[in-house]
């Protein structure tokens, strides 16, 4: 029969082999060029920061090869967990409901971003904050208050993020920074010189 270790026995056990606080939820499409950077990177700035973590990578519609560079690194990196059944569009919420951690961080693979902020967002939660969204970045949540706004919202990268917003009114949230602008179509743009001349 398996016992669960208690916590005084878990605080001298190595990060990996801890229940984890966070959970990084990463949604991965096709980017085979940066996925195995990306990883690497999130788990050393989390283990420079000294908390408990899990890496869960889930399958937004990967094509490439991905998935075979993140089973790889899954065999030297006990913290990642590959969820490899196709999630297209909803890959925050499965990660998010097969997390372990207290706090979710979800990030779109192929946005490049700093972790910097990550630690003023975890303070920010310790506040009594329920969210941090990080616009154009991540976002930041506690999984148990934050799973009905992700159940309620889909959608890739900063349309997740947009949609999560203005859901989560009855959270508390904190907003930090803007949105990039899309880019103007290009058939619109000589109809708009047309008409400002």
């Amino acid at each position: 029969m398996f016992h669960a270790p208690s916590s005084a026995t878990m605080r001298g056990a190595p990060l990996s082999q801890r229940m984890p606080e966070l959970s990084v939820v990463i949604a991965v499409g096709n980017h085979e060029d940066s996925i195995g950077h990306e990883i690497r990177s999130v788990a050393a700035h989390l283990r420079r920061l000294g908390r408990a973590f899990e890496i869960l990578a889930v399958n937004n519609g990967s094509s490439d090869n991905s998935f075979s560079i993140v089973n790889i690194l899954a065999g030297s990196m006990p913290e990642l967990r590959v969820l490899g059944r196709e999630t297209v569009g909803r890959p925050f919420l499965r990660g998010s409901s097969e997390a372990r951690g207290a706090v979710v961080v979800l990030l779109d693979a192929g946005t490049r971003v700093s972790l910097a902020p990550l630690g003023w967002a975890l303070s920010r939660l310790g506040a009594g904050r329920d969210a941090v969204v990080l616009r154009g970045r991540y976002l930041v949540a506690r999984r148990l208050a934050a799973l009905p706004v992700i159940v309620r919202a889909s959608g890739p990268g900063l349309l997740f993020e947009a949609v999560f917003e203005r859901r989560a009114q009855e959270l508390g949230i904190d907003v930090v920074g803007s949105r990039p602008r899309p880019p103007m179509p290009l058939l619109l743009r000589p109809v708009l010189r047309f008409l400002a001349a």
